[in-house]
C-alpha cells in the first residue's frame, strides 16, 4: 500500500471521529454526489452523426462544467474532439476542454486548447468565441501569477468586447488580482461591481465567487466575523447546488480562518473533508491548497512530524502536476500565436510598399544568383574551419574536465583530514591548556596565598585567566553553552524587520538536534545564514518557512520560500549554493532544489548523522 493510499485513510478516520465528536457541525461528501442525468445520456447515445452528437453534447459539457466535475468534462469532450475532425464547433469543444484543464490547475495544457479555439474561430470571424478564448488565455496568465500579462489582455478585452458578461467576469478577476497585489480598494471596487451584476441576471455561481473575493478582503482587513459569515454562507449555498470547486475554496479559506481562531479541532475536520472531496474529484489544483493548510495546522498544533509528512505530499503532487504539463509543446504554440499577431502587424505596412519592392527584388534576385555560389564554397570551407575548432576546444576541455575532477577529488580528501585534525587538535590542546596547565598555575596559587606573597598571587593569577581564555577560544563556546536550536532562533529574529520576508523555524524532536555533533552544529549553521542570504538577496518572498528534523539516523533540513523561484534545469546555480554543496561534502550529505517560475522554491537537504560520545 503507498503512501497515498495510507493519507486517504488516515484522513478518512479523522472524518469519522470529527463527526462522531461534533454532530451536525460540518457536511463532507462520502462519495462522489453528481449522477450525470439519465436524459443527457440518452440525448448523446441516440445521435446519428457528429453534429447531432455536438448539439447533444452541449448540455451535458454545460452540466458537468457547472458543477465543477472536470474529469467529465474532460472525458467527453476528448472524445468528441477525436471525431469532430474539421467541423467548425471543435474550436467550442477546445474552448470548455481549456476550462476544465485550467480548474484542473494544468494551466500549460488550458493553454494550449485555447491557442487552438482562437486559431479555428479567427478563421470562421467568430468574434464572440475569439473574446472568450482571449479571456480565457488572460485567466492562465492570472493563475500562473503573471499579473502584468493578465492585466494587460483583461484591459485589451475590456477595450474591445461588448459583451456585458464578459466585461464583467474581468471584473471579477482583476478584484482577485488587486487581492493578491494586497490592494484592497481596487479589489473590493471591482468584486462589487461583479457581485452587482451577476445578483442582477441570476448566475448564482459567479455570485458567490464574487462573494468568496469579498470575504477574503474582509478577513485581510480584520473583520474575521464578516469573512465568516460570507465563507459560511458560500459553503453551504455551494454545496445545495452542488457547485464543488467554489465549495473546496470556500471551505479551505473557513479552514484557514479557523486556524487563526486557534480552533483546530473544527479546522481538521473541515480542512480534513475537503481534501477527501477534491481527492474524489481529482482536483490537484485544490489538493495543493488544502494539503498546505493541513500543513500549517499540525505545524500550529507541534505536531511536526505530520506536518513534514504532508509536505512531502504536498511536494509529490506539485511535482505530479508539473510532469504532466507539456511545456515545450505549449510555449511553442504561445510563439507562434504572438509571432502570427506581429507578422499581421507588419503585413498592412508591406503592402503599401510592394510596389517600390518589386524592382529592387528584380536587382536582388540577379544580383545573388552570381553571389549565392560564391558565399556557399566560403560557407563550406568556414563549416569545415569551425567543426575543426569546436572538435579541438572540445577534447581540451574534456582533458581540463578530468584534471579538475581528479584534483577536486584530492582537495576534497585533504580537506575533510584537516578539519578532522584540526578539531581533534584545537580540543587536545584546550584540554590540555585547561586541565594541565591551569590546574598547576591553580596550585601554584594556593601555595603562595599560604605564603602571602601578593605580587606573585596577581602574576600567577592573570596567567590563569589568559590560559582559559587561550582553551575557551581553541573550542566555539557559543555551540557548547547555548542550546542549538535557541542559537538559530536568535539569529533568525534580527531578520524581523518591515519588508523583510516573515521567518518561521521548528525543530524536531529538538533534544536529538542538541545532541548532533559540534563540527556539524557550525556547518548547518552556516548553510542556513547562506540560504537565509540567498532568499533576501533574490527571491523577493514575503514567507520563509524553515524546518529541521532528527529522522531515521538522518538530520533534514527543509527551507522553502514563497518567492518568484526558478527554472532548476536553464539557471545556473550561485557560488553560495556551490559552497553549500562543498560543506555537505565534507558530511556525506545531499541538497535537492525543487522550483519552477512563480511557484517558489524548495530546498531539502539531508545529511546521515554521527553521534558526538
Amino acid at each position: 500500500m503507498n503512501k497515498r493510499a495510507l493519507l486517504i485513510m488516515w484522513m478518512l478516520m479523522i472524518i469519522f471521529s470529527g463527526l462522531a465528536q461534533n454532530p451536525g457541525t460540518f457536511v463532507g461528501y462520502g462519495t462522489l454526489p453528481v449522477k450525470t442525468p439519465d436524459s443527457l445520456l440518452q440525448q448523446l447515445k441516440h445521435a446519428g452523426n457528429i453534429k447531432e452528437k455536438m448539439r447533444a453534447a452541449q448540455p451535458l459539457l454545460a452540466f458537468h462544467a457547472s458543477h465543477g466535475t472536470t474529469d467529465s468534462v474532460i472525458f467527453y469532450a476528448q472524445q468528441l474532439i477525436a471525431e469532430a475532425n474539421e467541423n467548425p464547433d471543435k474550436a467550442t469543444l477546445y474552448n470548455m476542454l481549456a476550462k476544465a484543464y485550467q480548474d484542473k490547475g494544468l494551466y500549460e495544457e488550458a493553454l494550449r486548447f485555447y491557442l487552438e479555439g482562437i486559431r479555428i474561430t479567427e478563421t470562421l470571424g467568430d468574434t464572440a468565441s475569439f473574446n472568450d478564448n482571449k479571456l480565457g488565455i488572460a485567466n492562465v496568465y492570472f493563475a500562473r501569477n503573471e499579473y502584468n500579462k493578465a492585466i494587460t489582455a483583461y484591459n485589451e478585452l475590456l477595450a474591445t468586447t461588448l459583451d456585458e458578461q464578459i466585461k464583467h467576469i474581468v471584473y471579477r478577476q482583476l478584484s482577485q488580482i488587486h487581492l493578491e497585489r494586497k490592494e484592497l480598494v481596487k479589489a473590493q471596487e471591482y468584486a462589487a461591481k461583479a457581485l452587482t451584476f451577476f445578483h442582477q441576471s441570476g448566475q448564482l455561481k459567479n455570485e458567490l465567487q464574487a462573494k468568496l473575493t469579498l470575504g477574503i478582503i474582509a478577513e485581510l482587513n480584520q473583520h474575521a466575523d464578516t469573512a465568516f459569515t460570507i465563507y459560511n454562507e458560500v459553503i453551504n449555498i455551494a454545496q445545495q447546488r452542488q457547485f464543488f470547486d467554489v465549495y473546496i475554496n470556500a471551505g479551505q479559506r473557513l479552514g484557514d480562518l479557523l486556524i487563526a481562531k486557534q480552533d483546530y479541532e473544527n479546522a481538521r475536520g473541515l480542512l480534513t473533508m475537503v481534501y477527501a472531496n477534491a481527492m474524489q474529484w481529482n482536483d490537484m489544483k485544490a489538493q495543493l491548497k488544502v494539503l498546505n493548510s493541513l500543513r500549517n495546522l499540525h505545524a500550529a498544533m507541534g505536531d511536526y512530524k505530520n506536518a513534514y509528512a504532508l509536505m512531502t505530499q504536498l511536494m509529490g503532487i506539485s511535482r505530479e502536476v508539473q510532469d504532466k504539463q507539456n511545456k515545450r509543446e505549449i510555449n511553442e504554440l504561445e510563439i507562434k500565436y504572438q509571432t502570427a499577431q506581429k507578422e499581421k502587424e507588419i503585413l498592412n505596412k508591406e503592402n503599401e510598399l510592394s510596389q517600390q519592392k518589386t524592382i529592387k527584388y528584380s536587382l536582388l534576385i540577379g544580383f545573388l544568383a552570381i553571389l549565392l555560389p560564391v558565399i556557399g564554397l566560403l560557407y563550406m570551407y568556414y563549416q569545415k574551419l569551425q567543426a575543426q575548432s569546436k572538435l579541438n576546444a572540445t577534447m581540451e576541455e574534456m582533458n581540463q574536465q578530468k584534471i579538475t575532477a581528479l584534483l577536486k577529488d584530492k582537495e576534497l580528501e585533504l580537506l575533510k583530514a584537516s578539519v578532522t585534525g584540526q578539531e581533534k587538535e584545537r580540543k587536545r590542546i584546550a584540554g590540555e591548556l585547561h586541565d594541565s596547565i591551569g590546574g598547576n598555575l591553580a596550585a601554584i596559587k594556593l601555595q603562595l596565598s599560604n605564603l602571602g606573597v601578593k605580587a606573585l598571587i596577581k602574576q600567577v593569577d592573570e596567567t590563569y585567566h589568559q590560559v582559559r581564555d587561550l582553551s575557551h577560544d581553541l573550542v566555539p563556546q557559543k555551540f557548547n553553552n547555548t542550546g542549538f536550536t535557541e542559537l538559530i532562533a536568535g539569529y533568525l529574529r534580527q531578520f524581523d524587520l518591515p519588508g523583510n520576508a516573515r521567518i518561521s523555524f521548528q525543530a524536531y524532536p529538538p533534544e536529538e538536534i542538541e545532541r548532533i555533533e559540534t563540527t556539524l552544529k557550525v556547518e548547518i549553521y552556516k548553510i542556513m545564514q547562506e540560504l537565509i542570504t540567498n532568499a533576501q538577496k533574490h527571491s523577493q518572498a514575503s514567507k520563509v518557512e524553515i524546518q529541521l528534523t532528527q529522522f531515521d539516523g538522518m538530520l533534514k533540513l527543509l527551507f522553502e520560500d514563497n518567492g518568484k523561484g526558478f527554472a532548476t534545469e536553464t539557471t545556473r546555480q550561485g557560488i553560495g549554493l556551490q559552497n553549500i554543496r562543498e560543506r555537505l561534502k565534507l558530511f556525506d550529505g545531499v541538497l535537492s532544489i525543487d522550483s519552477f517560475p512563480s511557484k517558489g522554491t524548495v530546498i531539502d537537504i539531508e545529511i546521515p548523522l554521527k553521534y558526538e560520545a
